[in-house]
């Protein structure tokens, strides 16, 4: 009743994102044939942005971590629709035997063709598994803001593989932030290369919009040099339920003739119970009594931890 109580609403993911994909996908698909269906499809899908960003901040939960693969994962349902829409308007010229436009079409399609290969080279190596070089490069750019000395802690190599000495830290900022307990926000050094202009930037992103360019942007402490989590909580952040969930407390209410007590005794040899906070009044209705205390919490209460 709690849970209940105190729980929103989950959304489901795998039954919201096909519907409105499917929606841009009509809409992209006929948009050559009636262009006007784009605008109509934008104003409704901007509608239904501003309905479910206010219902996921206000009204329901989101309990199923996508891991931010639905972005890549509609990226791949847009571009149904654009298959469809060039495949469809390569018929409409070839009944009409207009070679020219059909020709154009049959580019367009190779060229969408070779952007989807392209999109899927460099997004795979993104979706499950973080870039190898992504903590060599964080190392290197701390360096470079002169907040990293060279330590021994790497000393050597066995079996192919690097090892780092426990019990030293390679951040004599981060030392100093944590032994003041306040937050220092140190800034990257600037981009080796010069500032380049909006066409530039568009068209070499790999060189102007990388990794190391875009990091430079964000202050050192705000990317997570601090870690706002408890060693429990990283220790076990990679861990399944079944492995770092402890044994559910079982919360019963508290009545007048001692029978709570009584299954208290007999089930806590089992399971953690107990029946602190909670009560029957005269009418069987169960109510908290902690209810108009300020800051109170009931026992199977557990703070939830944000990734």
């Amino acid at each position: 009743m709690y849970a209940k109580w105190t729980t929103l609403s989950a959304l489901s993911w795998g039954s919201i994102l096909p519907v409105y994909s499917n929606i841009a996908v009509i809409a992209i698909t006929y948009s050559l044939i009636a262009p006007l269906v784009m605008g109509f499809a934008t104003v409704g899908i901007t509608l239904f942005y501003l309905a479910y960003r206010y219902n996921i901040l206000f009204v329901t939960d989101n309990t199923i971590d996508t891991k931010g693969l639905i972005y890549p994962r509609a990226l791949q349902h847009l571009l149904t629709g654009v298959y469809l829409a060039e495949i469809c308007m390569i018929g409409l010229f070839g009944i009409s035997a207009a070679i020219g436009p059909i020709i154009l079409m049959v580019v367009a399609l190779v060229g969408t063709v070779l952007f989807h290969i392209a999109m899927n080279s460099a997004l795979d190596p993104l979706l499950y598994n973080l870039p190898k070089s992504l903590e060599a490069e964080e190392e290197l750019l701390a360096l470079e803001s002169g907040m990293s000395t060279v330590t021994p802690g790497v000393v050597g190599a066995q079996n192919g593989e690097k090892s780092l000495e426990d019990g030293e830290s390679a951040n004599p900022a981060l030392l100093a932030s944590e032994a003041t307990g306040e937050k220092t926000v140190v800034a990257l050094p600037a981009a080796p290369h010069a500032k380049p202009n909006i066409l530039t930037k568009f068209l070499k992103p790999h060189i102007y919009a990388d990794y190391a360019t875009l990091r430079r942007l964000v202050p050192h402490d705000v990317a997570g040099s601090v870690s706002n989590y408890s060693p429990e909580v990283e220790r076990d952040a990679y861990l399944p339920p079944s492995v770092k969930s402890e044994t559910p407390l079982l919360w019963i209410p508290r009545d007048e003739m001692g029978i709570s007590k009584q299954e208290i005794a007999h089930t806590a040899k089992v399971i953690p119970i107990t029946d602190e906070g909670a009560a029957l009044d005269e009418k069987g209705a169960v109510y908290w009594v902690a209810e108009k205390e300020e800051g109170a919490r009931p026992p199977i209460w557990e703070e939830k931890t944000y990734y």
